[in-house]
Parts: C-alpha cells; sequence; structure tokens
C-alpha cells in the first residue's frame, strides 16, 4: 500500500470530516512507513489520535520512528513534550529530515496535502505550497516598500540639508 493510501485511510479513520493542518501533518508522518502506520491506524479515531497508545505499542521501533512519532505528536498537540531537537532533525538524513521539515511546513498551514490522480490512476500526495509562495511575495513587497520608504526618506532628509 502507497503512502498515499495509508494517508487516507488514517483520514477517513477520523469519519472523513474537515481536518485541520495538525491532522496533515501528524497523518503525513504516520503514514511514511509501514509498520508506523499499521500501529497508528489502531489509534486513530473520530475523537482523535491516541499518541500514548501509539507510543506504548512503538517501545521496541528504531530511533528514527520514535522521533518521526514525538515530531507526529508535538505538530498535532503542540501543547506534548517533544524530545527532538532541531540538531537531531538535521541529523535524520533522507527522507526522514524531508519529511520532517514537510511536516512542519503542513503543520504551520503554509502548505497543504492534495491527493490527486498520477498518471497510472492511483491517487498520490501533493505538497501544494502556494500559500508559503504567496507568503513569500506579501513579505517582499512589504520590504521593498520599506526600503523605498528608506530611501525616500534618506533623499527627503539630503533635500533639507
Amino acid at each position: 500500500m502507497s503512502q498515499t493510501k495509508r494517508y487516507m485511510e488514517l483520514a477517513a479513520l477520523t469519519g472523513n470530516r474537515p481536518l485541520d493542518c495538525s491532522y496533515h501533518a501528524a497523518f503525513y508522518l504516520l503514514s511514511q512507513e509501514p509498520e508506523l502506520f499499521e500501529t497508528a491506524r489502531k489509534c486513530v479515531t473520530v475523537d482523535g489520535i491516541e499518541f500514548a497508545k501509539i507510543k506504548r505499542l512503538t517501545k521496541g521501533f528504531d530511533e528514527t520512528s520514535q522521533q518521526m512519532i514525538d515530531l507526529a505528536h508535538n505538530l498535532f498537540s503542540w501543547t506534548s513534550k517533544c524530545k527532538v531537537t532541531p540538531f537531531d532533525i538535521s541529523r535524520l538524513g533522507y527522507p526522514y529530515m524531508e519529511q520532517a521539515c514537510n511536516a512542519i511546513f503542513i503543520a504551520s498551514g503554509e502548505v497543504q496535502v492534495q491527493i490527486q490522480a498520477a498518471e497510472n490512476g492511483e491517487p498520490e500526495i501533493r505538497l501544494d505550497d502556494s500559500p508559503y509562495r504567496r507568503t513569500q511575495r506579501v513579505h517582499r513587497q512589504i520590504n521593498q516598500m520599506w526600503a523605498e520608504k528608506l530611501t525616500g526618506q534618506d533623499e527627503t532628509e539630503d533635500m533639507e540639508r
């Protein structure tokens, strides 16, 4: 089963209700590996994600899987204690570091998970970063306006002297 199908199954366990970016980030991480998914699907209900149960059931999993679970928990429930540091994320390596960073962007609402049909007709995950690119444009425009304003003030001050 592909990550996309695993992701879709986790989302379906919530009753197919609209999910916020915290759910999308957690499901993105929990659907990456088949073994982690198999455990997580036992812990997702219409009421939420039982991370305490996931952590109990995955005690014997490798360190990287444990870190991904901890990240998913923290992105889902912002007040949860997260042992994973930025340094730890930098040492995850490919593909885990990329997945962790993508999940952070998803949780922020700046990247949206979209499911669409691939060329072969199978569903695939597409990460839509257009909200993030829109934020970048607005930020650049504001910086440009400030730069122009400051440049204009410098010229006005020069003329007054």
